[in-house]
């Protein structure tokens, strides 16, 4: 019996461990992918004369969890069912300005030059982007199923002053 359940335990620990493997690597792709949206950003705030944005934990965190949030329900809102957005982000941070940008997209579109571009071609999103007043970012990734579309990535950008 105690061989038995051994071998049983060593089966369970080789299958789990792929799947744990497949998660370190999915999320620190997410937050290379996260990290190359913040380069970007702030080589384009550099190139207006303004600061870098500093990454913000809280922010992320934020930014994430709604990104997540609007993949598992199905939407694409900056307010989610049941929360104005800046509710959701003060429950993160309190700051005296805040902002968001949201975008969506497969392949080129969903990649980090690809949700830059997306929000850059968009006045009102550019323009959170160059509002001097805003100093602190987190970005959050989430990849799935959206709108029907597999290997959607949805991306938040959560920013405050």
């Amino acid at each position: 019996m105690r061989k038995i359940l051994l071998g049983l335990l060593v089966g369970l620990s080789l299958v789990i461990a792929p799947a744990v493997g497949q998660a370190a690597v999915k999320t620190s792709k997410r937050a290379a992918g996260e990290d190359q949206v913040v380069a970007l950003l702030n080589q384009i705030r550099e190139a207006h004369g303004l600061s870098d944005f500093s990454v913000s934990a809280p922010l992320r965190r934020a930014a994430l969890f709604h990104s997540a949030d609007m993949l598992a329900k199905g939407y694409f809102d900056h307010s989610s069912p049941t929360e104005a957005w800046d509710a959701r982000i003060a429950r993160y941070l309190e700051a005296p300005l805040v902002g968001e940008n949201i975008a969506w997209g497969q392949g080129s579109y969903g990649s980090p030059a690809g949700i830059v571009s997306q929000w850059m071609h968009s006045a009102a999103h550019r323009a959170i982007i160059l509002t001097p007043g805003l100093h602190r970012i987190g970005i959050g990734l989430a990849t799935g199923t959206f709108a029907g579309a597999p290997g959607a990535v949805m991306a938040t950008a959560d920013f405050a002053a």
